[in-house]
């Protein structure tokens, strides 16, 4: 979906250009830096990865401390499936936290 207050600045800047109030040269320079804003908005997306990353390394660990509980759990009250998923869950986990530090 297009951004409405882009749409209307451009379509300002091309107006004002087609009523000569604006020259060529301070058309296109107004529209690069329109632009270009849009540019360095996107690399803020790129800053925001290492937060992200945390947070998957958070969620990895909490994952991990619940699949720790659960093996002794499963153990206690004679449920096979309940260790076993806790056993398979931390193999999971540290595979994915070797990827993730990769």
């Amino acid at each position: 979906m297009k951004d409405v207050a882009n749409i209307s600045s451009k379509e300002e800047l091309l107006r004002l250009r087609n009523e000569g109030k604006v020259s060529e040269d301070e058309y296109n320079q107004l529209f690069a830096a329109m632009n270009k804003h849009r540019g360095i908005a996107a690399d803020t997306a790129t800053t925001r990865e290492p937060e992200f990353h945390a947070f998957r390394k958070r969620v990895l660990i909490g994952g991990m401390i619940i699949c720790w509980i659960a093996i002794p759990i499963g153990f206690v009250l004679h449920l096979p499936l309940v260790w076993g998923l806790g056993i398979f869950g931390i193999i999971v986990v540290a595979i994915k936290m070797r990827f993730l530090n990769k």
